[in-house]
């Protein structure tokens, strides 16, 4: 029920994240994240799947913008993604560019929805990057977080 063929339109969209940023989420310490690709329509809404060892959609924010930047803007704003410089500059690489995704009113689950039950009852595989949602799996999707 993830599709990049979306006749509806939606503009939500799934990224995957490695598990160390589940706590980072959880707090509310990240206001922007950064993601080489992104979607040719800027989202609306952004749902956050952490993988090992959550293996969970734990939420969502509003995607408030989205811009292409470089390795030197990242670095200014990474205390707003909760990222090293470090890091930023392993996964952007020297002379790189990056699109930055700013995030507001971030919504963690009560209950995060689990990959296991993602795949039986939609069909659901953790995208590489991200993966536009159908309307109906969103709706699907909010209804069983709560």
């Amino acid at each position: 029920m993830t599709s990049t063929n979306n006749t509806k339109k939606n503009l939500s969209v799934v990224y995957s994240f490695e598990g160390r940023w589940e706590c980072p989420l959880r707090r509310g310490e990240i206001s922007v994240f950064f993601r080489k690709r992104r979607p040719r329509e800027i989202p609306k809404k952004v749902f956050f799947y952490v993988g090992v060892p959550i293996k969970s959609i734990i939420g969502f924010a509003k995607v408030t913008s989205v811009s292409e930047i470089s390795l030197e803007e990242a670095i200014m704003i990474r205390g707003s993604g909760a990222i090293t410089e470090v890091e930023l500059e392993k996964y952007i690489g020297r002379g790189g560019s990056v699109n930055s995704i700013h995030i507001d009113g971030l919504n963690i689950f009560d209950r995060p929805v689990p990959l296991v039950e993602l795949k039986e009852d939609f069909g659901f595989n953790p995208p590489q990057s991200f993966s536009i949602l159908d309307a109906s799996f969103e709706a699907a999707l909010l209804e069983s977080a709560k």
